[in-house]
């Protein structure tokens, strides 16, 4: 007997969208909930005498596991079965799809600076939000970790945090929304503008860069239904975006 999450094989009517939807709105929530509560209670429970970047690399590393298995676990309950094919693909990827989402990487860090900026100079931060805002403080603390906190800080960054992003938006969340009658029309944008907005405490530009990524790795998921291309195009960006910020 199927689980009560698990998608219909097709949607025929808008009341199916709309159930497919709230399945996949309450997942993301108890997802994003459960995965919060877990880090912290873990923090609480054996972190608070480490030191202070410690305590933040294992918040961040703890809050992606949560997210990783939560992924896991919801791919079972929506597709029962077939969780693991449903959610990374059905084929092993080719070699040319893997260079595509690595040269999409490439072309998507190229164009991030001057692209961002160009927007900054015509949108404040002010006039999206009235109240001063701290620009985000994340990357520039991270470089100057030293030892092993430098190298588990770049791991956790360029792996880990992408392969739990890519797991929820170009995963469970694209594939589920997917099944909806509109399909790609619904899948692709949601998304992608959900994606952007978790990423809101950047410029108006760096959202932009944001949302533009989320839309070629939702176009790169859509058009070979493979997840393990997006998760190395998410990796190779981070990666190149931590590099050019060191060199600069």
């Amino acid at each position: 007997m199927p689980h009560p999450f698990a998608l219909p094989r097709s949607s025929r009517s808008a009341l199916d969208d709309s159930l497919i939807v709230l399945r996949l709105a309450v997942l993301y929530a108890l997802l994003g909930l459960g995965s919060h509560y877990l880090a912290a209670w873990l923090m609480r429970r054996g972190a608070s005498s480490l030191h202070i970047d410690t305590q933040f690399l294992l918040l961040d590393a703890i809050f992606g596991a949560g997210i990783i298995l939560g992924s896991l676990l919801i791919a079972w309950l929506l597709r029962p079965g077939e969780a693991l094919r449903w959610l990374f693909g059905p084929t092993p990827s080719r070699l040319r799809v893997l260079l595509l989402a690595l040269v999409g990487a490439a072309v998507m860090v190229a164009i991030a600076d001057p692209l961002a900026g160009w927007l900054d100079l015509r949108i404040s931060r002010e006039e999206i939000l009235p109240e001063p805002v701290e620009p985000p403080r994340g990357v520039a603390p991270l470089l100057e970790l030293k030892g092993g906190r430098l190298v588990a800080g770049l791991a956790i960054a360029i792996l880990w945090i992408p392969l739990a992003e890519e797991l929820v938006f170009r995963g469970w969340l694209f594939k589920g929304l997917a099944h909806t009658r509109p399909g790609l029309l619904v899948a692709l944008p949601s998304t992608t503008i959900i994606f952007a907005l978790l990423h809101s405490f950047y410029s108006p530009g760096g959202v932009l860069v944001i949302g533009l990524l989320g839309a070629f790795l939702g176009w790169l998921r859509w058009r070979y239904d493979q997840l393990l291309p997006c998760v190395l195009c998410h990796a190779l960006y981070n990666g190149l975006t931590l590099l050019m910020v060191a060199l600069w």
